[in-house]
């Protein structure tokens, strides 16, 4: 992989849980950092095509391995390209070591 492989800006966003007032708490998502990445869509499996028919679709997000981007979490979303994805696992270093891979699935609309 290249750097000029990198062809999307993402927005990672952490949630952040504040009260409203009333008591409750929500969580609202907050950017914590921009940078850019690259996605690969995943095809085949069973785990994919179930979650194909949910409307979700996962890929392997790569970033350059920064120590911002070693403190994303499976609690976290990426927005990119005006869609949104959740984090579903901790960054694994690739074999160079210089790019974090993260499995992420994208949200139906709406969702």
């Amino acid at each position: 992989m290249k750097v000029t492989d990198l062809d999307h800006v993402c927005s990672l966003q952490e949630r952040i849980e504040s009260e409203d007032g009333y008591g409750n708490k929500r969580g609202d998502f907050q950017e914590v950092f921009r940078e850019w990445g690259s996605f690969l869509y995943l095809r085949g499996g069973e785990g994919v095509t179930e979650s194909r028919l949910a409307s979700k679709q996962p890929a392997i997000l790569t970033l350059r391995s920064t120590a911002q981007a070693k403190t994303i979490a499976p609690h976290w979303r990426v927005v990119a390209g005006g869609r949104e994805y959740e984090v579903q696992e901790h960054p694994r270093l690739t074999e160079d070591r210089m790019y974090l891979e993260i499995l992420v699935e994208s949200v139906p609309a709406g969702g």
